[in-house]
């Protein structure tokens, strides 16, 4: 078997509910019996749904498969708050209705609480939870937390695109609400449903959470663990996907050969020459990353950087040498 065909590309996974991202990373270490792997967009342990990683030679694009949009498939409960913001944790607050207040709920089709959910749609801000996998100095904030050690985590800006409501229903006295959220990186659909929670007054937490797709790839391409243990048994390796894919949301322009020669030694160029190529790349000049390709073929991912007063292309990452 040559390691160069067998342990290059992408993998989609269905993670199961219950264990961590790197353990999923762990198992395909024995299974393709490689090291080199990596994941993009880390779930936690509760929830399930698509993981993107890379093998060998394509962890390089990484960095790429971070940044992009995502949609899940979630579930909210009203009146509880845990400390998690997830089945995982202590009740720490929250209120449950009471039967007044349920009618006023039920009230034209759930419209306060349908209300509620519309509004967190568009640039928003969020204080993700302390349990969350987010890096404080290098460590995940769930780490200092379970070992009772407080740090202060910053807010971000996120962005949600939109908000399904599939469904809700009334069980055990409180409203279950399922809805579909598509939204930028960095989102926490836990944070969101803790804070339409504090927007009703009665708190919430996320009763599951399953990702639906992550940029261009969708959970319908993904594998479990055991269907990638049978197939690697049967020598069967078509799970997986060329490292273009995680490019595909680039801009792209084309390269000639003695640019893509000089790309690929890591030559700085002057800008002029790329212009023309260029104009229609939002933000090119604030550092937005585009694809170089030559006969149709990736080279490199580029940007333009101002030096000593004047703009030049610059290589990020070469992804295959001239």
């Amino acid at each position: 078997m040559s390691e160069a065909f067998l342990h290059n590309g992408i993998i989609l996974i269905d993670k199961p509910e219950g264990i961590t991202s790197f353990s999923v990373v762990s198992r395909l270490r024995k299974i393709l019996q490689v090291k080199k792997i990596g994941h993009a967009g880390t779930l936690d342990p509760f929830a399930t749904g698509l993981l993107t990683l890379a093998v060998g030679r394509a962890t390089r694009v990484l960095r790429y498969m971070e940044n992009y949009d995502k949609t899940y498939r979630a579930t909210m409960v009203l009146g509880k708050k845990t400390s998690t913001g997830d089945p995982e944790g202590e009740v720490v607050g929250g209120k449950m209705p009471e039967e007044a207040e349920r009618a006023a709920l039920r009230e034209n089709d759930f419209a306060m609480i349908r209300n509620a959910v519309s509004s967190m749609v568009g640039e928003i801000t969020q204080i993700p939870s302390k349990y969350s996998a987010i890096k404080i100095a290098g460590r995940p904030a769930y780490d200092y937390a379970r070992k009772g050690q407080e740090v202060t985590i910053p807010e971000r800006k996120v962005t949600i695109f939109d908000i399904v409501v599939s469904e809700i229903r009334e069980e055990n006295e409180t409203f279950y609400v399922d809805m579909t959220v598509s939204c930028s990186k960095g989102t926490y659909i836990r944070t969101l449903c803790e804070d339409i929670g504090d927007k009703l007054g009665y708190g919430a937490y996320c009763q599951n959470l399953r990702r639906l797709k992550s940029g261009q790839f969708e959970i319908g391409s993904a594998y479990t663990l055991e269907e990638i243990e049978k197939k690697v048994s049967e020598m069967d390796f078509s799970f997986l996907l060329s490292e273009d894919l995680a490019l595909s949301g680039l801009p792209r322009i084309e390269v000639n050969g003695s640019e893509a020669k000089d790309i690929g030694n890591g030559k700085k160029l002057d800008f002029s020459p790329f212009k023309d190529r260029m104009i229609k790349v939002d933000d090119i000049l604030n550092g937005q990353r585009v694809l170089a390709c030559y006969a149709d073929r990736p080279v490199a991912v580029i940007y333009v950087q101002e030096e000593q007063g004047k703009l030049q292309i610059r290589e990020e990452r070469v992804l295959e040498e001239r």
